[in-house]
């Protein structure tokens, strides 16, 4: 028993004395940060996603897909969405442009699309979450 007492000892012996935190970082697709922008403006003005998908001519689930990012918007799409919103696809732009700006401030990375890391996603989705309610 004492010898592997000795062990464990001579293991502490080599590890530092203060640990530094690991602190995860976030990460965002940027196609789920235009999702996010269009459906926070879409639940502003209590539009359902079931009338944004019949006007852009998807099933609900397809247009589900574009909101979360786990499919991309093409430039038809971003116009109609705009539109139905009551604003340009330019006013879209600016305003996932300053989200992501500020998402870059709290240390979440925009990415070209989805990783496999989960964890930063969820990270970049809460941190956006926050944003969107401020």
């Amino acid at each position: 028993m004492e010898k592997c007492s000795q062990s464990i000892f001579a293991l502490n012996a080599y590890m530092p004395s203060k640990s530094t935190p690991i602190v995860p970082t976030g990460e965002m697709p940027y196609s789920s940060l235009w999702g996010q922008v269009i459906k926070d403006e879409r639940t502003r003005l209590a539009i359902d996603q079931g009338s944004m998908a019949r006007a852009l001519g998807l099933s609900q689930s397809a247009y589900s897909r574009l909101e979360s990012g786990d499919s991309t918007m093409n430039v038809w799409q971003m116009r109609e969405c705009a539109r139905l919103l009551n604003l340009t696809v330019a006013d879209l732009l600016m305003r996932v442009d300053a989200f992501e700006l500020q998402l870059q401030q709290a240390k979440v990375e925009v990415v070209a699309e989805k990783r496999t890391n989960p964890a930063a996603a969820l990270i970049g989705l809460a941190v956006l979450a926050m944003l969107l309610k401020a």
